[in-house]
């Protein structure tokens, strides 16, 4: 007779971390959302708590990683190379992945033409002028009629006082500063070598709230099912339903810019297309698995420094950088979300609108430098603030479908990051001849 062993700690963990999980707590969410809508109210205070937990994380994740990256990089002494070609490539990068995104939710548009009765039921009503909103859970929402919403976007990124742009939650603002913080604290380190002290402390801090998620992402499961299950008792299965266009909308960017991924770096490599995809096998699979950037950036880092025969020095530096300020998955994520709220709310598109969308997608993606999953989500606020939407009304859309987007999304971040760190490289070393004009070009 077989001793049977006990369900150990750490295999609890294995299963409380598994995509799996969150797919069965969804599932049930929806079912006692439907079946015992009192008792998803009961519990409904259990995940607004979850929530406030994992954003109290946001801002020392964000401040204390992006002035850790951004000093790195700027004390270093050949920085002004390395920067040359980031200023480069990167927005290319980013240019791709949010206008994918942008013609994507424009001809597929995700939230338009949705049924009335469901966009009540949802705390969602519209007028028949398609301009003012109604939204019952924040309340009536004044939009400012001298400034454009290019204008107010571009007013809020410098703060006036960093203290009341910490308090009030103003994301944008704090970006801004760490970013120019960031880099005055890495050319003070160049030039006097003094700055070590609070690299060191910043990269604690780092850590430190890193931790703290990854504990809370335990109860993720638990959270999910409070949430999930309490907008279900109020809204039935409606919130679903509404989220099935955008998840289809969002997948099939990710897996274009997966593909137009592997095509460039097959061009640059000089690899043999199966070798290219061999390569990039492992990172994939664990990017999905673990839906963590951070969690893959070791086998990417393998991947193209042996198969892909990438520059280490370079792919140390840069591949971290493309990850956690690059955020190329968030960006695209955030343009379809915004134009799909935009679409939602039945208002006017016009080149403006478009151009705020964009530019806010990309700060909103670095400013999510550091958080993972649904804690992502809150910096959409970002570009729907200029815009006059509110963010907590269709919050709880978005967290329903998370789980399903959230690995898809977490892949294009490291697979572009991976493709930027080899035109990068390959722009480093002795090129090809297809490659020369491009090196020419990154770094004249």
């Amino acid at each position: 007779m077989t001793a049977t062993h006990p369900f150990t700690l750490k295999q609890l963990l294995v299963v409380l971390r598994s995509p799996w999980m969150l797919i069965a707590s969804l599932t049930l969410g929806i079912i006692v959302g439907i079946q015992a809508p009192d008792t998803a109210l009961k519990i409904a205070p259990l995940g607004k708590l979850y929530l406030s937990l994992l954003k109290m994380c946001v801002l020392p994740i964000l401040i204390s990683g992006i002035i850790l990256s951004v000093a790195r990089l700027m004390s270093q002494t050949d920085a002004a190379k390395y920067v040359k070609r980031i200023l480069t490539i990167f927005p290319i990068a980013l240019g791709i992945v949010s206008v994918s995104g942008l013609i994507s939710a424009l001809v597929l548009g995700p939230g338009r033409n949705l049924d009335g009765q469901t966009l009540r039921n949802l705390g969602i009503l519209i007028n028949s002028s398609s301009v003012d909103l109604e939204i019952p859970l924040t309340g009536t929402i004044s939009q400012s009629e001298s400034l454009s919403p290019l204008a107010t976007f571009l007013f809020n990124i410098v703060p006036d006082n960093i203290f009341n742009a910490l308090t009030q939650g103003q994301t944008l603002q704090v970006l801004f500063f760490t970013i120019a913080f960031g880099i005055s604290l890495g050319v003070l380190h160049r030039e006097q070598n003094t700055a070590d002290p609070i690299f060191e402390i910043l990269d604690n801090i780092y850590k430190a709230f890193n931790k703290l998620i990854a504990w809370l992402i335990l109860f993720l499961p638990l959270g999910l099912f409070s949430l999930i299950s309490s907008q279900v008792s109020q809204s039935g299965v409606d919130a679903i339903k509404v989220m099935a266009k955008f998840v289809l909308c969002s997948l099939l960017v990710f897996a274009l810019l997966y593909f137009l991924g592997v095509l460039i770096i097959w061009k640059l490599s000089g690899l043999s297309w199966n070798k290219v995809i061999k390569a990039l096998q492992e990172p994939t699979i664990v990017a999905l698995a673990t839906s963590s950037a951070l969690a893959a950036m070791p086998v990417a880092s393998t991947a193209l420094n042996t198969s892909l025969k990438c520059n280490q020095d370079i792919t140390d530096m840069i591949l971290p950088l493309a990850i956690t300020i690059g955020r190329f998955g968030q960006v695209s994520y955030f343009v379809i979300a915004s134009l799909f709220v935009i679409q939602l709310y039945d208002n006017s598109i016009t080149p403006q609108t478009l151009l705020v969308v964009i530019l806010g997608s990309i700060l909103a993606g670095i400013a999510s430098s550091g958080s993972t999953g649904i804690v992502t989500l809150s910096t959409l606020n970002v570009v729907l603030n200029p815009l006059g939407l509110p963010l907590e009304s269709v919050l709880l859309l978005f967290i329903a479908v998370d789980p399903l987007v959230d690995p898809f999304r977490t892949l294009c971040t490291l697979h572009t990051g991976i493709v930027a760190t080899t035109v990068i490289s390959k722009a480093s070393t002795s090129a090809p001849p297809q490659l020369e004009s491009m090196a020419a070009s990154v770094n004249p």
